[in-house]
């Protein structure tokens, strides 16, 4: 019923919408049959749809006031730009309480998608149905665009949100989609960069696009110097599309909330609101290419001193929030093999360069880029490793990057009590829970997972893996917004290694790099300790001096 139902008053509104900028007064929408308003579902579809009405009636008043009979075609450049750069929920609203005609269309097309993820599942057994709701939710991401595909892949690493079926389903987001207009790009480019014509600026300019994403597509070009230039563009009214979005997600969510109960159990008590306003501020600040050329700036002027490391060179005065020009980079994406072997160079060398890159990103200076899928790193035909797209940066604070480094020492000397005691300094746990129940659960997953040579052989996923296996599964928790990027960002990274390489082990290429932090950094002295001497409770020879950890140390160990 709902499917029908809901595309009929889709249709409908259209209609009286387009009926309105034609001079015809719009009928105010009745409840439609079939809903029962003591039904927790219906009760919030009605709620969104009288809500929606009552809007759709003030507007009408307003344009009457004015005598206008044409109702506004959508919002200017100008009038996009009162949404700010930065994302402020109650500015987002106001923009949208003159446009109720938009946040009704886009509603009804949202609830339509939502009422096809909530079908019957016919007899299936509940985790069967789990996945293919989960399998709904995803395509339905996708044929909303830009801001649900974005969500999706924010999600995708948040455990303490979504169920496991949601969250693999979710991993299969990719950034690559249809392009948009190239009449439309060009029209952008010339104004934002203020230009009569392509001609004023650039030698030649690509005819199609060369790379396509979500919110925005690249070309290749030449500047009037010779010098290639890569030419990132954003979709158009994107801003405004993004906030429309986000407006309807936060009065969703805020239904959510208020029938938490009737929601799975994986997801009761989670602040939708938070979420999506977190969600909201990440989006809005990658939608600002002014902004990505600061942060990549930023990433070179730390980062930028490592041996055969490159980022590209910016332009920031060919850059505004829409259009971004960069130093053009020819190469081959770090995950085809025989690309890269093509050029005469071997990849596995560079995966350790990005580890390298990755670890003091994390662990050193805390500002990390987020976003380390395949297309953003791309080894150079002068032999670099070039890091690309610095839209979704995050920073981390000193004080868990300690507690990142103190959980790998204990991870790698098998100290499993520390490891849950660990739990509660990542702010996984709240301190007034008791950890000690948990050791032996943390032991029985871990030991058949570690190797006997050397703990440092453990992926990261597995790290990951046993925190949602131990505590996520049992206990209350919750993931800060950048560790949940900070996984993103070493699970990625782990795969690419392992797709060049199955053998690979991140945290034991990584092992050198921890070891100097910990014999440099004077806050890690009891990490030193902990590294150097066994002082696990349940070993026979306590405060044993481990003399192969302290031959280890300067490099990487066996």
């Amino acid at each position: 019923m709902w499917v029908p139902l809901c595309h009929g008053v889709q249709r409908w509104t259209e209609e009286r919408l387009s009926g309105t900028a034609r001079g015809v007064a719009p009928v105010a929408p009745v409840a439609p049959v079939g809903l029962d308003p003591a039904d927790a579902s219906s009760a919030a579809a009605l709620a969104l749809a009288s809500s929606a009405a009552a809007a759709l009636a003030a507007r009408r008043r307003r344009l009457a006031a004015r005598g206008s009979g044409a109702m506004a075609r959508g919002a200017s450049g100008a009038e996009e730009q009162s949404l700010g750069a930065i994302y402020n929920p109650a500015a987002v609203d106001e923009f949208f309480a003159q446009r109720p005609w938009a946040v009704l269309a886009r509603l009804l097309k949202v609830l339509a998608g939502a009422a096809r993820c909530a079908l019957p599942t016919m007899s299936q057994d509940s985790a069967s149905a789990e996945r293919l709701v989960a399998r709904r939710v995803r395509e339905l991401f996708t044929e909303l665009g830009p801001t649900y595909i974005k969500l999706g892949q924010a999600l995708s690493v948040r455990p303490d949100v979504l169920p496991e079926a949601f969250l693999q389903e979710f991993r299969e987001f990719q950034d690559s989609v249809t392009p948009f207009s190239h009449e439309e790009a060009i029209q952008l480019v010339l104004e934002e960069l203020k230009l009569n014509s392509l001609d004023e600026l650039f030698q030649d300019f690509g005819e199609a696009p060369k790379a396509a994403a979500s919110l925005g597509q690249v070309y290749k070009a030449r500047l009037k110097n010779g010098q290639s230039v890569a030419v990132k563009v954003q979709r158009p009214r994107l801003r405004e599309t993004v906030a429309l979005d986000l407006v309807i997600a936060r009065q969703m969510a805020k239904c959510l909330a208020i029938f938490s109960d009737q929601l799975p159990e994986g997801v009761r008590g989670t602040d939708w609101v938070e979420v999506v306003d977190a969600f909201g501020q990440r989006l809005f600040e990658e939608l600002d290419y002014e902004t990505e050329v600061k942060n990549a700036q930023r990433f070179r002027d730390l980062y930028g001193d490592q041996e055969k490391l490159k980022v590209p060179t910016m332009y920031p005065s060919l850059t505004t929030r829409k259009v971004i020009v960069m130093e053009w980079i020819d190469g081959a994406k770090l995950t085809d093999s025989s690309a890269i072997r093509a050029l005469g160079l071997q990849p596995l060398p560079f995966i350790s360069i990005g580890i390298e890159c990755a670890m003091r990103q994390l662990l050193e200076h805390g500002f990390f880029h987020a976003d380390p899928h395949p297309g953003n790193f791309i080894v150079t035909t002068q032999g670099e490793l070039c890091v690309l797209d610095f839209g979704m940066m995050s920073e981390m604070p000193k004080e868990a990057r300690l507690a990142v480094i103190q959980h790998i020492v204990h991870v790698v000397n098998r100290d499993y009590a520390g490891m849950a005691r660990d739990y509660h300094h990542l702010g996984f746990i709240s301190e007034d829970i008791d950890v000690r129940p948990i050791v032996p659960q943390i032991r029985d997953y871990f030991e058949p997972r570690m190797s006997n040579s050397a703990a440092a052989a453990v992926s990261f996923k597995t790290i990951i893996d046993g925190l949602e296996e131990v505590i996520f599964k049992n206990y209350p928790f919750s993931v800060p917004a950048f560790y949940a990027l900070v996984v993103r960002s070493l699970v990625t990274l782990e795969g690419l290694a392992l797709s060049i390489d199955p053998k690979y082990r991140v945290l034991a290429a990584a092992y050198p790099y921890l070891a100097k932090r910990v014999l440099l950094d004077a806050e890690l002295r009891s990490s030193l300790f902990e590294l150097l001497v066994n002082t696990k409770e349940s070993e026979s020879r306590s405060n044993r001096f481990r003399w192969d950890r302290a031959i280890d140390l300067p490099g990487a160990p066996d």
